[in-house]
């Protein structure tokens, strides 16, 4: 496995953000994987299976979305005699939905590439009701803003998102060693579980939890600006008994919730 490896054009690596994971440490995430033996399991980007070589026989089923060509055919052929599903194709353009229709409260599991990794879990977060739960690799900020609560400097409008919809929890930090070729940062895993029940939000919340982080260091005023009067603004913060000085980093998910409400009620006003 390991010269295969070294043949792969390094531009090709480059294109598909690939770090290939070496065995031990696999074989300890895949452990860390709470799967069920009746359970289906997906797994994003397999690289050349050092994952997948770990999970076969923990779950009734894997199927297994690569994007690569070239490391779909190799993990289709070592893994034939396992029964795994291999489906050649871009994360992002895999039809979720109908998957889970037919698989569904199932696992997902991936060491995720570190360009499309808050993509594909912003993509899964939303889909969180109807899955079991999410173990995945990403590089360690993102980690730490996946699992950042109100109040931490990691704490942005991802850890918002995450923690309307899911418990998350940092399982173990990954160095460049065990990664080829080794990456200039580290990586961690993070478990996302279905909070239950998730926080009812309307249309348009997590497009207005964005615009409250744009200037994450400055109070909300300043943020909202444009869409709102720095007086509405000031207005609707001190109805939830907040300072006119606060910053959207001090703010709940449920915090968030009761501004969106106030402030349209505001816009709405004769």
């Amino acid at each position: 496995m390991g010269s295969y490896i070294f043949q792969m054009d390094r531009n090709r690596r480059r294109r598909f953000g690939q770090n290939f994971l070496d065995d031990a440490m696999a074989y300890a995430i895949a452990s860390d994987l709470p799967v069920q033996k009746a359970q289906h399991l997906l797994e994003i980007g397999p690289g050349h299976g050092a994952l997948t070589r770990h999970l076969v026989g923990r779950s009734a089923s894997i199927t297994a979305v690569e994007i690569d060509p070239e490391c779909a055919q190799k993990v289709e052929s070592q893994f034939a005699k396992n029964g795994i599903t291999v489906i050649n194709q871009d994360f992002m353009h895999f039809d979720l939905d109908s998957f889970l229709d037919r698989h569904p409260g199932l696992w997902v599991a991936g060491n995720l590439p570190y360009n499309v990794a808050t993509a594909i879990l912003v993509r899964l977060v939303e889909s969180m009701p109807r899955l079991e739960g999410i173990m995945a690799m990403v590089q360690y900020e993102v980690a730490l803003r996946l699992c950042a609560k109100p109040g931490s400097s990691d704490y942005g409008s991802l850890s918002v998102l995450v923690s309307s919809n899911c418990n998350a929890t940092l399982l173990r930090k990954v160095g460049p060693e065990h990664f080829t070729p080794k990456p200039n940062v580290d990586s961690a895993t993070v478990l996302l579980t279905p909070r239950t029940p998730p926080l009812a939000v309307p249309p348009g919340f997590f497009e207005f939890v964005q615009s409250c982080f744009k200037h994450k260091r400055k109070r909300l005023s300043n943020s909202l600006e444009g869409r709102w009067s720095k007086a509405q603004v000031a207005t609707a913060v001190a109805d939830l008994g907040r300072s006119e000085h606060s910053r959207a980093e001090e703010f709940s998910p449920e915090d968030f919730l009761m501004l969106f409400d106030h402030l349209h009620n505001i816009s709405e006003e004769p």
